[in-house]
């Protein structure tokens, strides 16, 4: 019990510090652990629960906005629509679904919630075109966090230790 707490406190300082060192805007490993967090737990619930408190705490730090809850709802969704099972086609796919998600309802949360562009359809299409410089450092940073977890996830499995915290 004590290996799987440590285990999940650890992943989620891990995460708080991601956000609050310097880093590209939207470079971070958060989108690559509402992904991988379902798979380390075999939960989808305990899962998604890593991301969403390493973004609460974090967030104290940094501030909230008018659109977190959706930015957490996205994050939480692409938890409970993560594919259990590791296929590397499949995977690469629901990683590019899971940025484009991402970015699709968090811009237009900040169309419709803030007043930086015009509340019509050109507004809304300069949202999203602002907006890919961001999508791209997210779209690398959640492939490279997915690679980076996909093989911790398969040297942890070889050493059993996944199957030894799902049973503490």
């Amino acid at each position: 019990m004590y290996e799987k707490l440590f285990f999940i406190l650890s992943f989620v300082l891990i995460l708080i510090i991601s956000r609050l060192i310097p880093h590209p805007p939207n470079f971070t490993p958060i989108i690559a652990t509402a992904i991988f967090g379902p798979i380390f737990l075999s939960s989808k619930l305990y899962g998604s629960a890593i991301t969403i408190i390493a973004m609460f705490i974090s967030d104290i730090f940094l501030s909230f906005h008018s659109y977190q809850f959706i930015v957490y709802v996205t994050l939480i969704s692409i938890s409970l629509l993560t594919p259990i099972k590791k296929n590397k086609f499949s995977f690469t796919i629901f990683t590019l679904i899971s940025c484009i998600w991402f970015f699709i309802t968090t811009n237009f949360a900040v169309w419709i919630l803030w007043d930086y562009y015009p509340k019509d359809f050109e507004g809304l299409l300069l949202s999203y075109t602002l907006a890919i410089p961001f999508f791209t450092n997210t779209l690398l940073s959640t492939f490279l966090f997915v690679i980076i977890f996909w093989n911790l996830d398969t040297l942890l499995k070889k050493s059993d230790f996944i199957n030894y915290l799902k049973h503490v």
